[in-house]
Formats: C-alpha cells, sequence, structure tokens
C-alpha cells in the first residue's frame, strides 16, 4: 500500500479566520479528494458519510473507511485520504483550548479521555481513535453535524457541537481498562477563571493539584491542548479583549483588571495572540 509524506500543515488562523474569536467549524467535503500526509494545528472529527476509501494516521499503513466509521484526528496528529470512490466527509473542526470550559466536565468520561486526551506520537505506531457505529445512531450524529454546518449563531453551534461530543462519548466502544487521569482538571480550570487577576504562580497550581510541575503540564497539556500557564494567559487576553470593547478603561487599567501586572508583557501577548496591538484592536472592533 501507498505511504503518503507528510507535506503541509493546517494552521487555526486559517481555519478559523472567517470567526477567530470562535475557533468552532463543521463542513462537508463532497467529494473527499485523495490528499497527502498533512497535520493540524486543531482537533478534527471525521465522519464519513457516504462511499468508501483509505484512511492513513501518521506512517501507518492506511485501512479501508466506510460510512459510518469516525475517525479522531488529534492535534499535531498527520493524517491522509489515500483513495476513495465516492466518498464524502463531515468535518468537526475545534481548538479545544479555547472553547469555552462547561464541555470539561466530560473530562470524568472513561470514553472521552480514550478517544480526545489519549496522547499519540509517530513512535507509538498507534492508529488514531476510530469507530463503526450503527446506522440509527449515525444517522443522529450525520443530522447534528448538517445542522451545525448551516448555523451562525454562537450559542447553536456549542450547544449542539457539546450534543456531538457527548453522544459520541457515550457510543463509542472502549476498552474498559482505561485509568482516570488523577487531575480534576474542572477544578482547576475554575479555579483559574475565578482568580485569573490575581498573581498566580506555577507552584500555587501545583499546590491544588497536588502534583509536580512536570506532572500537572503533562495531565493539562493533555486535557486542552495546552500547559496551564498558557491557559491562564488565554483567559487574562480574553478579558482583556473584552474591556476593550465593552468600556472606555485607560489600557495600564485594563492590563491590571487582566492580571497583567506591567505593560510591556502585556503588549507583547496580546499582539502575540491577536496579531495586532490593544489600541488597534480597540479601533478595529
Amino acid at each position: 500500500m501507498q505511504h503518503h509524506r507528510f507535506s503541509y500543515f493546517k494552521t487555526s488562523d486559517w481555519i478559523f479566520r472567517s470567526d477567530p474569536d470562535f475557533p468552532l467549524r463543521a463542513g462537508i467535503q463532497d467529494p473527499q479528494e485523495e490528499t497527502v500526509l498533512h497535520e493540524h494545528e486543531f482537533c478534527e472529527c471525521a465522519f464519513i458519510l457516504s462511499g468508501q476509501g483509505m484512511h492513513q494516521s501518521e506512517k501507518n499503513p492506511p485501512v479501508p473507511i466506510q460510512r459510518g466509521d469516525v475517525i479522531f484526528i488529534p492535534i499535531g496528529g498527520h493524517h491522509a485520504y489515500t483513495q476513495g470512490e465516492g466518498l464524502s466527509v463531515g468535518n468537526l473542526l475545534f481548538s479545544a483550548p479555547r472553547l469555552p470550559s462547561v464541555l470539561l466536565e466530560l473530562y470524568s468520561s472513561a470514553a472521552y479521555k480514550q478517544i480526545f486526551l489519549k496522547r499519540f506520537s509517530p513512535e507509538t505506531k498507534d492508529d488514531f481513535p476510530m469507530t463503526h457505529l450503527e446506522e440509527d445512531v449515525f444517522f443522529e450524529l450525520e443530522t447534528l453535524l448538517y445542522y451545525l454546518a448551516g448555523s451562525t449563531s454562537h450559542c447553536c453551534k456549542m450547544g449542539i457541537f457539546a450534543a456531538i461530543l457527548g453522544r459520541l462519548c457515550e457510543v463509542w466502544k472502549i476498552a474498559e481498562t482505561e485509568k482516570s487521569p488523577p487531575l480534576d482538571i474542572f477544578k482547576l480550570t475554575a479555579f483559574m477563571e475565578h482568580n485569573f487577576h490575581k498573581e498566580l504562580l506555577m507552584s500555587d497550581l501545583c499546590r491544588m493539584a497536588a502534583m509536580s510541575s512536570a506532572t500537572l503540564q503533562r495531565h493539562f497539556k493533555a486535557a486542552l491542548g495546552v500547559p496551564p500557564m498558557t491557559y491562564l494567559r488565554n483567559l487574562r487576553l480574553k478579558h482583556a479583549a473584552e474591556l476593550l470593547l465593552n468600556s472606555q478603561l485607560e489600557l495600564n487599567e485594563i492590563a491590571e483588571l487582566s492580571g497583567f501586572r506591567q505593560m510591556p508583557p502585556f503588549f507583547r501577548a496580546f499582539k502575540k495572540c491577536y496579531g495586532i496591538t490593544p489600541l488597534e484592536y480597540r479601533r478595529k472592533k
């Protein structure tokens, strides 16, 4: 069987360019053309809607796919469609670290952990999580996916997205031996969301999680795709962006209320995240 080489990288900035502040998107590829191995800066759930073909994970041999199959491609995962005959695919694309934390209650589900949180690397030789669903269940998820692809409301999109993920966790067949990670991710992120304006150190989070820094960072990144201090910085920047739009506060006040003690780090972090300075953001929006 043919092995396709890695060729290109799909960034979140490009995929979510129409709505960068809401990194959730669904689309239908009909037909799904053959591709080379490519890497994603976001998560993808691929629903095989019709036809048949071959799907390749990392450098593993391609495997056959058909209607009813669901494949999860993690952040940084390489994959390709190497063959296709009448193949159409529904894609659910999202950046988990930048979505509202209400979905973090799924972290307690063994299915969610095995599907969405398992770590992959080319060295493991593992294919990405894949399952085949019964037609009635698959049709239910297919309908939700079409609704999501056609919706323009953030509220509706988030509700449908949560329904799809929750339903997948109910019907996905997983190994019964999967162990729960020792990190209470919901408790930790809730603490960060309530205290981001204060001076929080990595040592504070380690004490709360009762873990070493290395262990906490490993489990946190596996759950949300970013280290805990990056998640905290993103919370602060999101709050700063909201104040820029909805208040007349001076920049130094906004920085302080958002947890930044000095202006230069605030300016650097904001421009790196949003591509423009805080003043430019306020004027453009």
